[in-house]
C-alpha cells in the first residue's frame, strides 16, 4: 500500500462521530433542512480531516534519483593525492554535462561536509583528526549525510590503509540496511623520500640484569645513510651511522635489563633525506623480575634521610626523590611496589598525577602510604582528590568546640577572562572550601569585576548547603579590579567576631591600580591573614605575592585551573590551625597484627603531634594517639593496599622515635606489609598489534604441561588519566584467554589481567603494550585485493571511469511524503467554512 499510517489508533475517535452529531443538533435547530444537513457534513468532515492529521499519514512514492557522495581521505598518508584525483574526476566534462546531485566529505580520524568547489584545498585538515584513517566512520557519517529520497552512492578515493574498524563489515551491514552501493577509487600515497621506526622486537619479560637482545625494524623507501641511536628509559646506550637499503632493514643489540621492573628500550633514526619526523622513533617495555623497590617522595628529602637509612639497615631497596620528581607516567610508577608521600602537598603535583597513583594502587595492584606534616592530608590540600579516595582516613576533620572560630573571606576574579573552565573550578574550590569550615566559623564570598560585590554574604559557615547554592549562581563578565573586591571583603572581615581572620584571592589578570600596599598591611596590624593565588602566567605575578608578603600569607601560581580546589582546601586547613595536634602522646595498639610483632610500643617514646583526620568505616585501624585518633590505618583498596601515618618519621615530631631501637624494624615491617608483592608474575602473554589497539593472548598452563580449563577473567586497563575500564577476557580454546586493547593515542597501554578457575580466583598478571606513532605514519603500501573486495561487497565499480559512474542501475529510492501538513491546512479551510456557514443570516442563505 502507498498510504502508511503511523499511528492508526487515532482513528478510533472517528466512532465519535455519531456523539458530534448528537451534540450538534441543538445548535443548528433553527436551521432550514438541507442548511442542517449541510452544517453536520462540514462539521463532520473537518474532525476527519483533523483526526487523520493526527494520525501522521505518509504516501510511499518510489523514484530513480541519485545523489553521489565524494568521500575523499584527507589523511596523512594521502596529503593531497586524494583531493587532486576527486578534482580530475569532477571537472571532466562527461561528469559535468550529467548534472548528478552531489555532496563532497573530507576525512582523517573525523569526517566533514565541504564545499563542492575548489575551496576545497583551504579547508582546516586538523579539524578531521588527520593523524587518523577512519573508513568505517566516514562511511557512516556520509550514510547520514544523504538526503532523503535518493538512491544512495559513495565514491570513496583512498589507499585504504583503514586505522580502526572493519571496513567490509560496515559495507555489508549498510548496503544491508540502505541499499548504499561503494565504488572505491584507489590512490597512491605520494611519492616522497621517507625513512622509519616501524617496530621494536624485544621479550616481554627477562630475569633481574640478564642481557636483552632488542632488534629495530626501519623501513627506508631510499638508500642513504642514516643515524642509529638506541635508548633505555631515556638514557643513550648506542649509537651508530648505517647503511639503509631499500625496504625493512634491521638492526639490533643487546644491552642488560638493569633493575627496574620496567625498562623503555627505544630506537630512534635520523637521516637527511626524510620528510616525516613523527615517525622516527619506536619503544617497547621489557619487564624484570626484579627486587622489590620503594619510592618516596618527600618535600625536603634531606629530611627523610632518617628513614631511609632505617629501610635500607633492612634490607629496603629506597629511592628518595623531590615532588618535581615525581613520576609522569604509569610506566615509571611501576618500577616500584609501594609509593610514599612525605609532607608532599597535593598543589606540588599534576591532577593527572594523582589520577596516576590512584590507578596505581586500584588498578594496578601498588602499595601507596602518606605519612603526616604540615603538608600531608587536609592541610596539603588532598580534600576531595583520587588520592584521598585511596586512602584509610578521610582529610576533613570534625574541628573540637574549643578549638578557635576561623573567618574566611573567599574574593574571586569574576572577569571576562574567567569564562568557562576557570569559573566552574573556581566555584567547585569555594564550596569545597566552605565544607571545611566548622559550625563555629563564619564565612563569605566576593566577587569583582571593574567593583566588587558579595556572592554570599559574610555569615555562619552553619548554612553550608545556602552558601553552596549562592556561589553556584556566580557568572564571569567585565574588568578586573582586585582592590574593591578586598576592600568590601575586609569590611566585614574585620568585624567578624572569628579568632582566626583570613583573606584569599584568586584572579587571572592584571588589575586597575588600587591602594594594595597600605589596604594588605592594615588588615595585617588587624590580625588578618592574606594569600593569592595567580591563575595563568596573564595574571600580574608580582603584586600578588607582594600582597601574600604584606599579608603574612602565602602565594600560589597555577598554569591550570584543575589545582584550583586543592590550593582553596590547602589553604583552608592551613588557616584553620586546628588539624594539627602538637602535644606529645604516646603510640597506643589498637589490635594485634602480624607485620606489628617484635614492636614493643610499650617502650615507644613520646611522638610531637600528628594530623588529625578521620577514620573511613572499613579500614584497619592499627595504632591510635592517646585521644584515640587515628596513627596508623591501612585498608585494601581495589588490587592494593593503602596506608595512613599521621605523625612523621623525620627530626619534627619523630625526633625521639629517631633513638628508638625498634625504630628501623617498625617501619621495615610496616613497609613490606604495604608493599606489591609479586606484583609482576607473568604467564605466556602475547601482544598482537591490530587495527586499534592491540589483541591480548595469555595461555595459562598446569603443572604437567598442559592448560588449564574452566578458566576465565577480566582485564583492568589503565588510561593516561588515572581510570580503569574493566573488560570481560574471552575464553579461545582451554588455557586460553583473549582481551583487547583500544589504543588510538601514542603512549603506554597498561592492563593487569585478573584470572581466574571454576570461579575461584587464580592469579594476576600485569602487561604493558606500546603504541609509538599513528599507524597512518606507517606508510604501507595500498592493498589492491582488498580495495577490489570492498567494491566487490558494495556493489561498486574498483577504479571506475566516468562511464561507470554515470551508469544508471534499477535501484529504486522512497520518498515518505508527509500528508498532515496538507491535510491541517485543508482542515483550516473547513473550520473558516464552517464558521461562516454557521454564522450566516437565514434569510441570506434561503435567498
Amino acid at each position: 500500500m502507498p498510504l502508511e499510517i503511523l499511528r492508526p489508533w487515532v482513528l478510533l475517535t472517528l466512532a465519535g462521530l455519531l456523539w458530534i452529531w448528537y451534540l450538534n443538533r441543538d445548535a443548528v435547530a433553527l436551521f432550514t433542512v438541507s442548511r442542517r444537513r449541510m452544517a453536520l457534513w462540514i462539521r463532520g468532515f473537518l474532525l476527519v480531516l483533523v483526526a487523520l492529521s493526527l494520525s501522521d499519514p505518509r504516501w510511499r512514492m518510489e523514484m530513480s534519483r541519485e545523489h553521489v557522495v565524494w568521500l575523499v581521505d584527507a589523511s596523512r598518508s594521502m596529503d593531497e593525492e586524494a583531493v587532486k584525483r576527486y578534482q580530475q574526476l569532477v571537472e571532466d566534462e562527461d561528469w559535468q554535462r550529467a548534472a548528478i546531485d552531489q555532496s563532497v566529505i573530507l576525512f582523517g580520524g573525523k569526517a566533514q561536509v565541504v564545499p563542492h568547489s575548489g575551496e576545497i584545498d583551504q579547508f582546516v585538515r586538523a579539524e578531521l583528526e588527520d593523524t587518523r584513517t577512519s573508513l568505517s566512520g566516514a562511511l557512516d557519517f556520509a550514510n547520514a549525510n544523504f538526503p532523503a529520497g535518493y538512491n544512495r552512492t559513495v565514491v570513496m578515493l583512498t589507499d585504504g590503509l583503514e586505522t580502526e574498524g572493519d571496513v567490509t563489515a560496515k559495507i555489508t551491514a549498510l548496503r544491508q540496511r540502505d541499499d548504499l552501493k561503494v565504488h572505491v577509487v584507489p590512490v597512491e600515497p605520494p611519492d616522497r623520500p621517507e625513512v622509519l621506526v616501524r617496530q621494536i622486537k624485544a621479550p616481554r619479560m627477562v630475569a633481574q640484569r640478564e642481557p636483552v637482545g632488542i632488534i629495530a625494524e626501519v623501513f627506508s623507501n631510499r638508500k642513504g645513510q642514516g643515524t642509529l641511536k638506541f635508548f633505555r628509559n631515556g638514557i643513550r646506550i648506542a649509537f651508530e651511522q648505517v647503511e639503509l637499503q631499500s625496504g625493512l632493514n634491521r638492526f639490533s643489540i643487546n644491552h642488560a635489563s638493569g633493575d627496574d621492573k620496567l625498562s623503555e628500550f627505544t630506537a630512534s633514526i635520523e637521516a637527511d633525506f626524510d620528510t616525516i619526523m613523527d615517525n622516527n622513533q619506536a619503544s617497547a617495555v621489557v619487564q624484570t623480575a626484579g627486587q622489590s623497590r620503594v619510592l618516596l617522595l618527600s618535600d625536603k628529602p634531606e629530611r627523610s634521610r632518617y628513614l631511609g637509612q632505617a629501610l635500607k639497615q633492612e634490607g629496603i631497596r629506597l629511592e628518595i626523590r623531590p615532588p618535581a620528581g615525581a613520576p609522569a607516567d604509569l610506566a615509571d610508577l611501576q618500577n616500584y611496589d609501594l609509593l610514599i608521600l612525605d609532607n608532599v602537598a597535593a598543589t606540588d603535583m599534576d591532577p593527572l598525577q594523582l589520577n596516576m597513583i590512584a590507578s596505581f594502587t586500584r588498578d594496578m595492584g601498588g602499595g601507596f602510604m602518606m605519612l603526616g606534616g604540615d603538608q600531608s592530608f587536609g592541610l596539603g590540600g588532598y580534600y576531595r582528590t583520587p588520592i584521598e579516595d585511596i586512602l584509610p582516613v578521610r582529610c576533613d576533620f570534625e574541628k573540637e568546640k574549643e578549638a578557635p572560630s576561623l573567618g574566611l573571606a573567599l574574593v574571586i576574579d569574576r572577569s571576562g577572562s574567567m569564562s568557562g573552565m576557570k569559573m566552574e573550578m573556581a566555584k567547585d574550590a569555594a564550596k569545597a572550601a566552605v565544607e571545611l569550615l566548622g559550625p563555629r566559623d563564619f564565612t563569605g564570598v566576593v566577587a569583582f569585576d571593574h567593583e566588587g560585590f558579595w556572592v554570599a554574604d559574610f555569615q555562619s559557615a552553619s548554612d553550608t548547603a545556602g552558601i553552596q547554592q549562592r556561589i553556584a549562581s556566580l557568572d564571569a563578565g567585565g574588568g578586573t579590579n582586585i582592590a574593591a573586591g578586598m576592600e568590601l571583603a575586609y569590611a566585614k572581615l574585620g568585624q567578624s567576631p572569628a579568632k582566626i581572620k583570613h583573606m584569599i584571592v584568586l584572579t587571572d589578570g592584571v588589575s586597575t591600580p588600587g591602594p594594595f600596599q597600605q589596604l594588605t598591611v592594615q588588615m595585617a596590624s588587624e590580625s588578618i591573614t592574606v594569600s593569592t593565588v595567580a591563575l595563568g602566567s596573564g595574571a600580574d605575578q608580582e603584586l600578588l605575592k607582594r600582597i601574600s608578603e604584606w599579608g603574612n600569607g602565602r602565594y600560589y601560581f597555577t598554569d591550570t585551573p584543575n589545582n584550583i580546589p586543592q590550593i582553596f582546601a590547602k589553604e583552608t586547613m592551613t588557616a584553620s590551625k586546628s588539624a594539627l595536634q602538637e602535644t606529645p602522646f604516646v603510640a597506643m595498639p589498637v589490635k594485634s597484627a602480624d607485620f606489628l610483632e617484635g614492636v614493643d610500643f610499650a617502650s615507644s617514646p613520646f611522638l610531637l603531634g600528628y594530623v588529625i583526620t578521620r577514620l573511613k568505616p572499613t579500614a584497619e585501624h592499627w595504632l591510635a594517639t592517646e585521644r584515640g585518633d587515628p596513627l596508623l590505618v591501612s585498608w585494601r583498596y581495589g588490587l592494593g593496599q593503602s596506608a595512613a601515618f599521621t605523625s612523621d618519621a623525620r627530626n619534627r615530631w619523630g625526633v625521639e622515635w629517631l633513638k628508638w631501637e625498634a625504630f628501623s624494624r617498625f617501619w621495615a615491617q610496616t613497609v613490606r606489609r604495604m608493599a606489591r608483592p609479586d606484583s609482576l608474575k607473568s604467564y605466556p602473554v602475547q601482544v598482537i598489534p591490530v587495527t586499534g589497539g592491540f589483541e591480548v593472548v595469555v595461555d595459562v598452563p598446569d603443572l604437567e604441561g598442559g592448560f588449564l580449563a574452566g578458566l576465565s577473567g577480566e582485564m583492568i586497563l589503565a588510561d593516561a588519566e588515572g581510570g580503569g575500564a574493566r573488560t570481560r577476557l574471552e575464553n579461545r580454546k582451554t588455557g586460553q584467554l583473549v582481551g583487547y586493547i583500544p589504543a588510538q593515542v601514542s603512549g603506554h597501554y597498561h592492563a593487569q589481567l585478573m584470572l581466574q578457575q571454576n570461579g575461584k580466583a587464580l592469579d594476576h598478571t600485569y602487561v604493558v603494550a606500546t603504541l609509538p606513532y599513528p599507524a597512518e605514519f606507517l606508510m604501507q603500501q595500498p592493498d589492491p585485493d582488498a580495495l577490489r573486495g570492498m567494491a566487490s561487497v558494495a556493489g561498486g565499480f574498483y577504479d571506475p571511469t566516468i562511464s561507470e559512474l554515470l551508469r544508471k542501475d534499477e535501484r529504486k529510492s522512497v520518498m515518505m511524503l508527509e500528508l498532515w501538513p496538507w491535510l491541517t491546512g485543508l482542515a483550516l479551510i473547513v473550520f473558516i467554512a464552517d464558521v461562516a456557514f454557521r454564522r450566516w443570516p437565514e434569510k441570506t442563505a434561503a435567498a
